[in-house]
């Protein structure tokens, strides 16, 4: 198995309506992201950082996959390939992700 977190950094001064649209955006795309082995968990911060220092994230995505095959065929995906397009360029400043491999 295969952990895919990745952590999502809004555009700055952060907009509360813009915060909204990534949350609901990424909850849409974990009830339909294509390969995924289990459920797809959205997180978002508390916000007890100052949101300007750049070491805070807004909002984490989990995501697991059966083998490294369908992480790959994920991120190849349209409707992977359109989130990236439509939800997190024009919304996010930046994103970074990790994966590992889980029991």
């Amino acid at each position: 198995m295969l952990t895919h977190t990745v952590l999502f950094r809004l555009r700055r001064p952060v907009d509360p309506a813009a915060r909204q649209k990534l949350i609901a955006g990424l909850h849409a795309f974990g009830t339909e992201a294509p390969f995924a082995a289990g459920p797809v968990s959205v997180e978002t911060d508390l916000q007890l950082r100052d949101a300007a220092n750049p070491r805070v994230a807004d909002v984490a995505l989990v995501t697991t996959f059966g083998t490294t095959e369908d992480f790959a065929a994920y991120l190849d995906h349209p409707l992977h390939r359109a989130m990236v397009a439509d939800l997190l360029e024009p919304l996010c400043e930046s994103w970074l992700s990790v994966q590992n491999e889980t029991a």
